[in-house]
């Protein structure tokens, strides 16, 4: 036989397989490309700063999800190490497999509608989820769901729920720091009640900020938490125990960051404390979550053998190796593509892409017309009085990421120094103009000490309105927000409510308008008053909403 003819040749059956895996690739990328650019702007905030290094524009900006890269490539190592050390059999779910498929592609394609781009990056799991049922079977997904289940550690959640927690752990970090610091001897207080800010001796003012309360490090450390306890040595419910310690874990290895940052202000400086210590215990805060995992790892195994149960240590393949029967393992995986049921995945992922592509194109227009600014008077009677009005224009930057230009802002002021700012966002069928103010607040670099959940009686036509107050503090200075939201002909304070009724109404082809109405006022005297003044303007100005908006 001649050195050519021990050349496998390519078949007609390789070439189709070969074909229908290159357009079932082609059409996942197209589908999901939108959501994956979205998701890369959310794990690196910096990237469209192209007057950045490359360095830069990867390591600048708040986020959250700076591993978000790395998880899809620890998923595909596992998933190959999989393949080569345990058996990985083909016994087809067909509809099963054709149902979860069919179910994500329509939630992915429904987040495009709405444009919500989390539910499309779960989508995609359940997606992934899906095909192996339908093409490879239950068997071959109970091998390979822990790296499937891992990719949700890299879809970023949406901004309202990390604000919601960024508030709640940066509470815990300042109260738990300054707490931890008064042992040690170290005079620490919190200016204000729930403020952000600790004051040391020396006038020293420390800012527990966003990427310092310990959310980031628990989003990381959870993803790790769940590769440890997946090739740790515990087996069963120990693992699942373990992988939920990492949620104390991640909080108290952020508190010790906290005293540290306080110990170091305090005995030299704030400015070292905030310079190059805050980038280095940023490094190890890392290296002693990892350290306390390993730790309880052997602490438990320890305990278990001391009450005389001692855990039984496994191969990380165990009772799924491969034997001499999962030899042509790979060419059965690869060729279960082109069979019938096959054929079917590839064409509704390439339908779905479609109208994916369709749907993340067809974008409305921006609503430009001045219905907001028309809906209240210049001179509004509030508490009695007639106040006049002063135009506060948005910055352009706002307007763009609000995607309308119908809005109010304005200063109704009677001379003094407790005046009252409105602003009513508009749309008449986009819901990303009505967003919670926190992230705008947050954004701009001022602290929410505050917030709860206000409901303003008395009101024309209304009754009673539900409302959300939210009191800011920027540097010493503290200001009151009270804002609700109109979708259609209601209001509400919950922002996920407000969302689903403009998608809902929309989808409908009914009133899909929304508007948010946000007032805000200083607080000179106490919260008390400053509570009243908007709570008046609120009174004053939903009537002439509700006639105004359509």
């Amino acid at each position: 036989m001649t050195a050519p003819e021990l050349i496998a040749k390519p078949t007609r059956d390789s070439w189709a397989t070969a074909g229908a895996w290159l357009l079932l690739a082609v059409g996942l990328a197209v589908a999901f490309s939108h959501n994956f650019a979205e998701m890369w702007i959310r794990w690196f905030p910096a990237w469209h700063n192209t007057g950045m290094s490359l360095y830069d524009r990867f390591v600048e900006g708040e986020s959250y999800y700076t591993h978000g890269p790395l998880i899809p490539l620890v998923s595909l190592l596992i998933v190959l190490l999989l393949i080569r050390h345990a058996s990985v059999p083909v016994r087809p779910r067909r509809w099963s497999g054709l149902i979860v498929l069919v179910f994500s592609l329509l939630l992915h394609l429904a987040a495009c509608r709405a444009r919500v781009n989390f539910a499309s990056g779960f989508a995609f799991i359940g997606v992934l989820a899906g095909l192996v049922l339908l093409l490879w079977g239950g068997r071959a997904f109970r091998r390979l769901w822990f790296p499937i289940a891992l990719l949700v550690f890299m879809v970023p959640l949406p901004d309202v729920t990390i604000t919601n927690l960024n508030f709640t752990l940066r509470n815990y970090a300042a109260t738990g720091g300054v707490a931890l610091a008064g042992a040690m001897g170290v005079i620490a207080e919190r200016m204000g009640d729930m403020g952000n800010q600790v004051i040391l001796e020396g006038d020293k003012t420390l800012v527990i900020a966003n990427v310092c309360n310990g959310l980031r490090t628990l989003i990381s450390l959870l993803a790790f938490g769940a590769l440890y306890a997946y090739v740790c040595r515990l087996r069963g419910g120990w693992r699942v125990g373990l992988f939920v310690l990492a949620v104390p874990v991640a909080v108290v290895a952020n508190s010790l960051r906290i005293v540290s940052l306080i110990l170091i202000a305090d005995i030299w400086d704030v400015k070292t404390a905030t310079g190059f210590f805050h980038d280095f215990s940023g490094v190890l805060i890392f290296v002693m979550a990892f350290g306390m995992m390993f730790g309880l790892e052997r602490l438990i195994l320890w305990a278990r053998k001391a009450v005389g149960r001692p855990a039984e240590v496994l191969p990380l393949f165990h009772g799924a190796s491969r034997t001499a029967d999962d030899e042509g393992q790979w060419p059965r995986l690869v060729g279960a593509v082109s069979g019938k049921w096959g054929r079917t995945a590839v064409v509704l992922v390439l339908l779905s892409a479609a109208s994916a592509w369709w749907l993340n194109q067809s974008l409305r227009p921006v609503w430009n017309k001045q219905v907001a600014r028309k809906a209240l008077p210049a001179v509004l009677n509030i508490g009695g009085r007639d106040l006049k009005s002063l135009e506060l224009p948005l910055d352009e930057h706002v307007l763009t990421i609000l995607e309308t230009r119908d809005y109010l802002n304005r200063r109704y002021d009677s001379g003094s120094v407790d005046w009252i700012d409105i602003c009513v966002i508009f749309s008449q069928d986009n819901r990303k103009g009505t967003h919670p103010p926190d992230l705008c607040l947050e954004g701009s670099g001022q602290g929410i000490v505050a917030k709860g959940n206000v409901v303003v009686s008395d009101v024309e036509g209304r009754g009673s309105v539900p409302c959300r107050e939210l009191i800011v503090q920027f540097g010493r200075e503290r200001k009151y927000f009270l804002y609700t939201y109109k979708c259609s002909n209601r209001y509400t304070s919950s922002f996920w409510t407000q969302q689903l009724l403009i998608f809902v109404n929309g989808f409908l082809d009914r009133n899909a308008s929304g508007a948010l109405i946000q007032t805000s006022t200083p607080v000179t005297t106490d919260l008390s008053d400053a509570r009243r003044r908007c709570e008046q303007m609120i009174r004053a100005a939903i009537p002439h909403l509700d006639r105004g908006l359509p």
